[in-house]
C-alpha cells in the first residue's frame, strides 16, 4: 500500500473513531450578563446543560447591548441566534401568550400536568420557536423603586414610572403614569428626574445600581412573574434525540429550582440595600389590598388584546386548574 492511500485510510480511521462534533449555540438575553435574571436563570440553564453526560452541547451567552430586549424574538425565530432568554412582556407586539403567564400562581409541575406548558409551547412553535422552560422569579413578583416614599393613596398617584406592559394597569391603578422603558435605560432617567420610580421584579436593583439613583423599594410585593428559555424550532429539530432530551429535561430541572433561589436571593438583596440608605416604603392597606388584584387582571387582559382567542384559553386551563384568582 503507497503511502498516499495509507495516509488516506488513516484520516478515514480517525474520522470514524472521533466523537460527534459538539453542538455550538447562541443565546440572546433580554437581561444584562452581569445581572442576577442572566446569572440565576440563563447562566445556570447553561451550566446545566454543559455539564450534562449524554450530550456535548456548547452555548455562547449573548446580552441585550447585541440586540435590544424589544427586538429579540424576530432573530431567534429567523435563526440568527438559536436560544432566546427573555420575558413575555418583551413581544408582546408579536403574541400576548407570553405576558398572560404572570397572571398564573407559581407551580411549575402544575403548569406542566394542567396542560397549560404544553398549550404554550404549541403556540410558540407557530413563531418558529421550541419552549424549553418557564423559570418562576420568585414565589413572588413585583415591586416599585421609587425616589420619594409613599405619603398617601393611592400610593403612586402623579407618579411617572418605567415598566413594561406588563405592570400598566397596576401602575394606572394607583394613579401613576406608566412609562415604557427598557431596564438599562432607568438608571439614566431616575438620575435626570426624566422618571419617578420603577416597577421591577425582586432581584437585580443592586446590580442595575438604581441605589445610586433612589431611595425606596416598596412593600409588599405583589404578583408572579415567569421569563422564558425559547429555542429555534428548526435548530431544536436538527438535535440528536439524546441532545434534545437534556435541553428539556435540564429546563424542566430548572423551572423547580429558581422561586426559591431567587426568593432568597431578594432577601439577601433587600438587606444589602438597606445597609446602602435605601428604605422600605409601604402601600396604604387599601392600596395593598389591591395590588395582586390589579396586576393579575392587567396581565390577563394584556394578554386577551393581543392574542384574544389563545390567551383565553389559557385563562380557561389556569381556572379549572386552580391557577388563578
Amino acid at each position: 500500500m503507497n503511502n498516499s492511500i495509507k495516509a488516506a485510510a488513516l484520516s478515514v480511521l480517525m474520522l470514524t473513531a472521533s466523537p460527534a462534533m459538539a453542538a455550538d449555540l447562541r443565546m440572546l438575553s433580554s437581561y444584562d450578563q452581569t445581572g442576577v435574571y442572566a446569572r440565576e436563570v440563563a447562566q445556570r440553564y447553561i451550566d446545566k446543560v454543559e455539564g450534562a453526560d449524554n450530550a456535548d452541547i456548547n452555548i455562547t451567552l449573548n446580552g441585550p447591548g447585541v440586540v435590544p430586549p424589544f427586538e429579540q424574538l424576530q432573530p431567534v425565530s429567523a435563526g440568527v441566534f438559536d436560544l432566546l432568554y427573555t420575558h413575555g412582556a418583551y413581544h408582546t407586539n408579536t403574541t400576548g401568550v407570553g405576558a398572560a403567564m404572570d397572571g398564573v400562581f407559581v407551580d411549575p409541575e402544575k403548569t406542566r400536568e394542567s396542560g397549560l406548558w404544553t398549550f404554550i409551547d404549541e403556540h410558540y412553535n407557530g413563531h418558529g420557536l421550541k419552549l424549553l422552560a418557564i423559570p418562576p422569579l420568585g414565589s413572588s413578583g413585583f415591586q416599585y423603586i421609587l425616589e420619594d416614599p409613599i405619603e398617601g393613596t393611592p400610593g403612586l398617584e402623579g407618579r411617572r414610572l418605567r415598566g413594561s406592559p406588563t405592570y400598566t394597569n397596576v401602575t394606572k391603578g394607583l394613579g401613576g403614569t406608566p412609562v415604557l422603558m427598557s431596564s438599562g435605560d432607568v438608571y439614566s432617567a431616575l438620575d435626570r428626574g426624566v422618571i419617578d420610580g420603577a416597577a421591577w421584579g425582586l432581584n437585580g436593583v443592586e446590580d442595575l445600581g438604581w441605589h445610586e439613583v433612589a431611595g425606596y423599594f416598596t412593600k409588599p410585593t405583589f404578583g408572579q412573574t415567569y421569563t422564558y428559555l425559547f429555542m429555534n424550532l428548526d435548530a431544536f429539530n436538527s438535535l440528536s434525540e439524546d441532545e434534545q432530551k437534556v435541553m428539556l429535561e435540564q429546563g424542566r430541572a430548572l423551572e423547580n429550582e429558581t422561586a426559591a433561589i431567587l426568593d432568597e436571593l431578594a432577601k439577601e438583596e433587600w438587606q444589602s440595600l438597606k445597609d446602602k440608605g435605601m428604605q422600605e416604603t409601604h402601600f396604604k392597606p387599601e392600596d395593598a389590598e389591591r395590588l395582586d388584584e390589579l396586576v393579575t387582571e392587567g396581565i390577563w387582559q394584556l394578554g386577551i388584546d393581543k392574542s384574544p382567542e389563545a390567551v383565553k384559553t389559557m385563562r380557561e386551563i389556569a381556572k379549572q386548574h386552580d391557577m388563578t384568582p
